[in-house]
């Protein structure tokens, strides 16, 4: 007797989606060229999906695009040693 299920997509769109967003939080308070260059990495990932819209892949790539310019600003900072300022409270 055979199993005639697919196999299941390896990409989980919803856990890249929500680690995705979670280094977008990351990236606003420490603008650190690795978390950009995850974020596009990811969104890349995500605009291959057959479990999603056109549309949504469409906007991840362009998405995708935009963050690779983050991370270019980033490093550029980074090499220019600029740093940056944490001006949160900790409670």
């Amino acid at each position: 007797m055979s199993d005639a299920r697919p196999a299941a997509d390896p990409l989980r769109p919803d856990a890249i989606i929500a680690g995705t967003l979670s280094l977008m939080s990351c990236y606003a308070q420490h603008p650190a060229p690795a978390h950009a260059g995850r974020i596009a990495d990811n969104l890349m990932r995500l605009s291959g999906s057959a479990a999603l819209t056109a549309e949504f892949r469409a906007v991840c790539r362009r998405m995708a695009g935009r963050w690779l310019a983050l991370q270019a600003q980033a490093i550029e900072r980074c090499e220019r040693g600029v740093g940056v300022v944490d001006t949160r409270v900790l409670q």
